[in-house]
């Protein structure tokens, strides 16, 4: 009988390095929950217009407020490494270089407002908006700075709320987002796009001043697939309709002189599809649409143009990597800029196109900051050393890629993660993890908070994670494996994974155990059904009641094609993706028939955990569980670090993001 633990709610953590002055040990140690969490990882590169300075973020952990925090470094022309305290928020450089704008709270304020900071001097707050400002980007002459805020309420709608009076119809539009622009000399904000659709991305050609927009019906995500692309002129105001489609344009951007954009989509023969994100160019003028790299398995994640608009950039997930590649627009041939055993994130071009700035990780490697000129052969150069010596601090766990054949014959690939001191030939106890999504896959990754596979390893687990049919990155044929029926073989291919590690000696068969968060949590939950193979569970986040999930949860988009007609843990309380109930049917089932189970219903949280204890409870509670019914060992829970010797640090960016609207959150690569 399998045991297990209900959560709600999925996470993701990212924290900051040992404190200065901290005594590093002489050895390498195990890693604890606690290091995990408080392991930096840089994020959000941004180089200068010329390329001699990168700025970015250090996502870190502040024990004291109970939550991460995001800290601004740049690397100098000289190539150190300098904290800029007083830039905060979403932060852009000014065409000409000299000044940077940034998006923050003042201290004391309940809107983001823009700010501007030129190096040597003080900040200075720009504007006084009645919403927050957020997408900020300069016109390309350095006169205006154009951002996105919500049309605020109007007098009578305050007045209403004021009284208390504030029942409005249910995921009706209220406060439209806008397109909005300050002008740098009058001091001026002017609203450039407001009605009766909401403005969800903008993009500026930096020859021409014209703006591409995508407007959809609402912020809902079920209403984005409707959204469209408009061309709008800034100097007449007259903007003008370049698609008519049933799918969501991702990552629009205008090339440089502005004829052209590129978009990734989930779409074939100009349709929604069940397929890979694809990358597309589109023409301004007669709105012709042309897919690059066709014929390729993996799917799109981040693009952007060259300087001179004759390539772009773009990362693409292939099985469990992520690289980067140039594609030529004339031609469509494809180059390599970065292949590795990695994963390649948040690509930022300079203005003269010669430093293109990207995060990588991998599974030796938190993330740091890299750096290539894109259009010579030079090798790329890690910029950033913040974890250099974590090999040196920690033990740290093998991973590697694995492959063998699944049901039906068919090709599967995973990750194996094997225990501290791994002796070939010893058989291991199994932790299978099933990721998220399901649209996505498991890549090469030790480090995150959620998964633990440090610690399991320390305590003699070997782990596998199985790129499930269902998932991206292996082809349209693979990600339909759901299409008509969301288990008609994603469950038995992650069971013949447990079956290859039996046959090659690797898993012991008699001390196994299953977990995974979001979509991860519905397969846990489904295996749970139809094997007795696992001696524990954690279910994370997961759906047991199909018809109340798909339309108790916050999006059905992607969701209908899995059923041909409608079918018959742990989680967070405020989860709109995967609701609630779904963790507490469940809960009540297994009490029911007498399996030993827990359910923890985290206050606060959405769908992923942000308070540094209750991602520290999770991590203590999953290794508690696993210890103690697939070995029957123990596991001593660590410690949230003494407060007194990690003082707030008072120029963080902690609490920084404004509290997300109702029905906003646009993350369908991991919506479960």
């Amino acid at each position: 009988m399998t045991a297990n633990t209900l959560w709600l709610t999925f996470c993701a953590i990212f924290v900051a390095a040992p404190a200065a002055g901290q005594t590093k040990p002489m050895m390498p140690q195990p890693m604890t929950a606690t290091d995990l969490i408080a392991l930096a990882r840089a994020s959000s590169p941004l180089p200068s217009p010329d390329g001699s300075e990168i700025v970015y973020k250090v996502r870190g952990a502040n024990w004291v407020r109970n939550a991460s925090t995001t800290r601004t470094w740049r690397i100098t022309a000289a190539g150190i490494p300098e904290r800029m305290r007083e830039l905060k928020g979403e932060i852009v450089w000014s065409p000409d270089g000299k000044s940077l704008a940034f998006a923050t709270k003042p201290k004391g304020g309940r809107y983001t407002q823009i700010h501007s900071y030129v190096p040597g001097k003080k900040a200075r707050q720009l504007t006084q908006l009645r919403s927050s400002a957020s997408d900020i980007a300069w016109s390309g002459d350095g006169a205006r700075i154009y951002f996105l805020a919500d049309r605020p309420d109007d007098p009578a709608t305050s007045a209403r709320i004021k009284a208390k009076d504030d029942m409005f119809a249910f995921e009706a539009p209220r406060r439209r987002a806008t397109l909005n622009y300050l002008d740098l000399t009058s001091g001026q904000v002017v609203t450039v796009m407001s009605g009766d659709l909401d403005v969800r991305s903008f993009s500026i050609a930096r020859d021409t001043g014209t703006i591409l927009l995508r407007l959809a019906p609402s912020r809902l995500l079920d209403d984005q697939p409707r959204s469209e692309l408009w061309l709008l002129d800034p100097a007449t105001g007259i903007r003008r309709r370049i698609t008519t489609n049933d799918y969501r344009e991702d990552d629009a951007r205008l090339a440089p002189d502005g004829k052209s954009a590129l978009f990734v989509a989930n779409a074939a023969d100009g349709k929604y599809a069940t397929v890979n994100a694809r990358l597309f160019v589109i023409g301004m003028d007669k709105g012709a649409i042309r897919q690059l790299g066709e014929g390729r398995s993996w799917a799109v994640k981040d693009a952007l143009w060259s300087a001179d608009g004759s390539e772009i950039y773009f990362t693409a997930q292939d099985g469990v990597r992520t690289n980067l590649h140039a594609v030529a627009i004339a031609t469509g041939a494809i180059r390599p800029l970065e292949q590795c055993d990695c994963v390649i994130s948040a690509p930022a071009l300079s203005r003269d196109g010669q430093t293109l700035a990207y995060v990588r990780a991998s599974a030796t490697q938190p993330a740091e900051v890299v750096r290539i000129d894109p259009t010579g052969s030079n090798a790329p150069v890690q910029v950033t050393a913040i974890n250099d010596d974590v090999g040196k601090r920690f033990q740290l766990p093998r991973q590697e890629a694995i492959r063998w054949a699944g049901p039906e014959g068919q090709a599967l690939e995973g990750l194996i993660t094997y225990p501290l001191g791994y002796t070939p030939g010893q058989r291991y106890p199994l932790i299978v993890q099933s990721h998220g999504g399901p649209r996505s896959a498991d890549q090469f990754n030790i480090f995150s908070y959620g998964r633990f596979l440090p610690l399991l390893a320390s305590h003699g687990f070997v782990t596998l994670s199985v790129n499930y049919r269902g998932g991206t990155g292996y082809g349209d044929a693979f990600l339909q494996g759901m299409n008509g029926d969301y288990f008609r073989v994603a469950d038995r291919d992650v069971m013949s994974g447990v079956d290859e590690l039996v046959k090659r000696g690797i898993a012991d068969p008699a001390k196994t155990g299953a977990m995974g968060w979001s979509a991860g949590g519905h397969m846990t939950a489904r295996l749970i059904t139809v094997t007795d193979r696992f001696k524990a569970a954690i279910v994370g986040a997961g759906a047991v009641d199909w018809p109340s999930m798909y339309l108790g949860s916050d999006t059905r988009w992607q969701r209908r094609e899995w059923f041909l007609t409608p079918p018959y843990g742990s989680q967070a309380r405020r989860d709109r993706r995967v609701p609630p109930a779904q963790s507490v049917m469940l809960f009540r089932a297994l009490k029911d028939i007498g399996v030993p189970t827990e359910l923890y219903l985290a206050p606060r949280e959405p769908h992923n955990f942000k308070e540094l204890r209750h991602q520290l409870f999770q991590v203590n509670t999953s290794m508690r569980w696993l210890t103690t019914y697939v070995t029957g060992t123990s596991y001593v829970p660590a410690l949230a670090p003494n407060t007194a010797d990690d003082p707030a640090d008072a120029d963080d960016d902690s609490g920084e993001d404004p509290a997300e609207p109702e029905g906003t959150q646009e993350s369908w690569p991991e919506q479960g």
